[in-house]
């Protein structure tokens, strides 16, 4: 095998590698989205729909079940925090970055997704969620 063929195919192979974990990145920003709207709304989480994902943002929407209004935040993910905003036409979509905003957190062990959330007054909350069911 010439060094030119085994360059090439060791170029392909990590870029196939590359590809797989953007794959796995997005749906891994797609299940914590929709999980972390359902822990921040009080929502089920069978109730999110995740519209997409681009440039490390996910979209999700909800249903509202008591009104039948729509309901939109995007998130992004970063060093175990969520960061939402409202995604709806009529809101600021303000990122909660704020001191004075309560921190969603996440973690993945094995097969179970934790969200929590960390409020101002220094209480917090647990839901957990089973990956395959997001």
């Amino acid at each position: 095998m010439s060094k030119t063929l085994k360059v090439t195919l060791i170029s392909l192979f990590v870029a196939l590698i590359s590809l797989q974990a953007k794959a796995d990145d997005s749906k891994v920003l797609g299940k914590v989205c929709k999980a972390a709207v359902a822990s921040i709304f009080g929502r089920d989480h069978r109730i999110m729909k995740l519209d997409k994902t681009a440039d490390g943002v996910a979209y999700v929407h909800y249903i509202r079940p008591d009104d039948n209004s729509r309901w939109a935040v995007k998130c992004k993910l970063d060093e175990g925090r969520v960061i939402w905003a409202s995604n709806n036409a009529d809101n600021s979509k303000r990122w909660r970055t704020d001191p004075l905003d309560d921190v969603v957190k996440y973690s993945i062990e094995d097969t179970t997704l934790t969200i929590t959330q960390e409020y101002t007054d220094g209480s917090s909350s647990n839901d957990e969620y089973k990956l395959s069911g997001l």
